[in-house]
């Protein structure tokens, strides 16, 4: 349907006059492709109140039905009185928000006013393969397509949307496509009194005239991170509280390819929920690593101590990075201030015993290897000398050990497991043998003066990937367990399309299989370097689903492979 089609006989034209609101940004002093240091003074400061999420607004009459339209357009949000960002955004809003129900229906249509293809990829949403904007559905500039779906029980949880066409995601990500999609459950478990807010983290990084910079060779190696770190687009919010209140922090780390070890100065954070939804018991943490595409559902008692001021940051954590090391990754990132008032304190708030429920699936029918790794032309594949080195090339049903030998918690992230750990790539240059980045020709031009790609293949069981090609096939309704092995001296976030899975149990680099002490429904989960993970999962719908690296680099440098199911 073409969009003036659209536009003539719906009333979602209004929509499309959306403006954005006002982003606090500011660059880092440190990055050559950012704003100049006498640009800086001009940029707003941190420290303005957190501002929620801009809504999509409901078109719809009729309860039950939520009902918009989707336009990823260029657009120039204002950064200061001298200067804008040249964004690409759905509506003209950073991180909007669509909230809706179990049971509801959601009726989305994208109309394209990129001038390249794009997708709408439903994050973590189950939906039918028709309707997961995978990259072999895109929609053509000035085109648009239907999504629909309808949230059964049981699916309440924080998702998100983003773009996901073929070569051409790393693109869009980068110019500041997303948005975040709340699903409320029919009745909600934790009780009345508990504070909640929507945090999307995401990262930008901009050039002296507000244009996205373009992607280096680095950038294409280890996946994009911007200096300018955001939360719901906004630098360094603060959050005024009541002393003692109990603040519910659903967040989704919206980078490309940034890991965030998220601490928060003299608290403990509580777990009660990941990608998937509610877990069943509270899980106490110091502090979690929340990679690209994950999301966590915490919770914090704020100190009782009035006028307290309380850092939530990213601290450092190596993953393996290859290349010219940027400062920034030795430095702790502040996202968000928490301020207590000198006013009463809130009293506690008793959590139920079981906040949710999460079935163990019962025994696998089928067992598949998966092998992730990454080839430098020229240079010992990382995987050569560790672990099995048939892995995921031969038999893909080949048998497994015990799932549940050993104990051990997947879910967690404490500490750096990875301080210290060599770089085997340090000072390698790129290469041409990849061509330069991303299909068509947007009116962004900073984006083609892109580097070109690396000479570095991501690949999945010793292939990239490609649109017709078929990995592995399976069957509607059966249990699957898959032995992921991260083949390669780098983390790796895994995301699988189309279900949640279970982490059944893990086993380090020179470790033995320990199994997972509590169980969450997941859609993303890290493996780091020489790690294996048990995975369980039932694929309830029929179609072709992709499964991948989310450091969205990686996964358009080959990392991505496509499971058919019957």
């Amino acid at each position: 349907m073409k969009r003036r089609e659209f536009l003539g006989y719906s009333a979602l034209g209004a929509l499309l006059l959306s403006t954005a609101g006002t982003m606090g940004y500011a660059l880092s002093r440190q990055h050559p492709h950012g704003v100049p240091p006498a640009s800086l003074a001009a940029l707003p400061k941190g420290g303005q109140p957190l501002q929620p999420l801009p809504r999509i607004v409901n078109l719809s009459e009729s309860a039950g039905r939520f009902r918009s339209v989707l336009t990823p357009a260029p657009h120039s949000v204002p950064l200061s009185d001298e200067l804008e960002a040249r964004l690409w955004l759905y509506n003209g809003k950073v991180a909007p928000l669509i909230e809706v129900r179990e049971g509801d229906e959601l009726d989305i249509t994208l109309i394209n006013e990129l001038e390249q293809e794009t997708t709408l990829h439903w994050h973590g949403v189950p939906v039918p393969q028709a309707h997961d904007g995978a990259p072999w559905d895109a929609v053509a500039p000035g085109e648009s397509r239907q999504y629909r779906y309808v949230f059964p029980s049981g699916s309440a949880g924080l998702h998100w949307f983003h773009p996901h066409p073929h070569e051409g995601t790393a693109r869009q990500v980068a110019h500041g496509l997303a948005g975040a999609l709340l699903v409320r459950p029919a009745e909600d478990a934790l009780p009345a009194g508990v504070e909640e807010h929507l945090l999307v983290i995401s990262d930008l990084r901009l050039r002296a005239n507000g244009e996205v910079a373009p992607h280096t060779a680095e950038d294409w190696m280890n996946g994009r991170e911007g200096e300018l770190l955001l939360v719901n687009g906004q630098r360094e919010p603060r959050l005024d509280v009541a002393p003692g209140s109990t603040l519910r922090l659903r967040l989704i780390n919206a980078c490309a390819g940034r890991y965030l070890r998220l601490r928060l100065d003299d608290h403990e954070l509580i777990l009660i929920g990941t990608d998937g939804g509610p877990i069943e018991r509270p899980q106490p943490l110091e502090e979690l690593l929340l990679t690209p595409g994950e999301r966590a559902d915490l919770l914090v008692r704020v100190s009782e101590r009035a006028e307290g001021h309380f850092q939530l940051a990213s601290h450092p954590y190596e993953r393996g990075w290859m290349g010219d090391r940027p400062p920034h990754l030795d430095d702790v990132a502040p996202l968000l201030a928490i301020h207590t008032l000198d006013s009463a304190v809130q009293a506690p708030i008793a959590l139920p015993e079981r906040l949710g429920r999460v079935e163990p699936l019962g025994e696998p029918a089928v067992q598949r290897r998966v092998e992730l790794t990454e080839v430098m032309p020229g240079h010992d594949d990382h995987g050569a000398g560790h672990g099995d080195p048939h892995a995921g090339h031969g038999d893909p049903h080949a048998g497994h050990g015990d799932p549940h030998a050993g104990h051990g918690d997947p879910h967690a992230g404490h500490g750096d497991p990875h301080a210290g750990h060599g770089d085997p790539h340090a000072g390698h240059g790129s290469g041409s043998h990849h061509g330069t980045h991303g299909p068509g020709h947007g009116a962004d031009h900073a984006m083609d003066q892109a580097a070109e790609r690396p000479e570095v293949d991501f690949l999945i069981n010793g292939r990239a990937f490609a649109m017709d090609e078929i990995l592995f096939e399976g069957k509607v309704g059966e249990v699957e367990e898959w032995e992921v092995f991260n083949n390669s001296h780098m983390d790796h976030p895994f995301h699988v399309h189309g279900t949640h899975f279970q982490v059944i149990a893990t086993r380090d680099a020179e470790g033995e299989w320990q199994q997972a002490p509590w169980l969450a429904w997941k859609d993303t989960v890290n493996l780091a370097p020489y790690q294996r993970l048990k995975l369980r999962m039932v694929f309830r719908e029929p179609g072709d689903w992709l499964f991948h690296c989310h450091i969205i680099e990686h996964e358009e440098l080959g990392m991505m492979a496509t499971i058919r199911v019957s």
